[in-house]
């Protein structure tokens, strides 16, 4: 294009230069995400407390406002709330409880139950519905002890008190 005084001159970038700088961007990006800190051990326990937490916390104010027993059934990595009618105990199908309770995979995870270690349901035992943590419509939850550990040896618990404890 040609000004008024007889040059010409270029308006905006040309294609090759936003390429470019789309690709630098793009580098910068990469070189920034592999800077960043993974999730660790440490990071991951406290989320998972977390959500275990959040889980038996909500159990238990469910038992006591609705005055009927409720328990988890955990199988070793995960656990499914259940509520107790009058014919036995029946799987929780609605609400926040219906969904199962879950760790992350690269966590193990040691129950002990009134200072026994938690006998995880085997073949047929699978099938029968009696839960290990109990929740009672008076606020009374069965003695318990959850301990999580990460590859790295890191350990976080949470007990029937549902408080967090210290990091070991």
């Amino acid at each position: 294009m040609t000004s008024s005084t007889g040059r010409n001159s270029q308006r905006g970038f040309s294609l090759l230069e936003l390429l470019v700088v789309i690709f630098i961007i793009g580098l910068m990006s990469g070189v920034a995400v592999l800077t960043l800190p993974s999730r660790g051990g440490e990071e991951l326990l406290r989320e998972n407390r977390a959500v275990i937490l959040l889980a038996l916390r909500t159990a238990r104010a469910e038992a006591v406002f609705s005055g009927r027993s409720l328990g988890l059934l955990w199988d070793g990595d995960k656990g499914r709330f259940l509520s107790r009618n009058a014919d036995g105990w029946s799987a929780i199908t609605q609400g926040p409880l219906a969904k199962p309770l879950e760790i992350d995979d690269d966590l193990r995870s040691e129950i002990l139950l009134a200072g026994e270690p938690l006998n995880l349901p085997e073949g047929d035992d699978r099938r029968v519905l009696t839960p290990q943590i109990l929740f009672l419509g008076d606020g009374q939850t069965s003695p318990f002890q959850w301990r999580l550990l990460s590859a790295d040896g890191g350990s976080i618990s949470v007990d029937d008190r549902l408080r967090p404890e210290a990091a070991g």
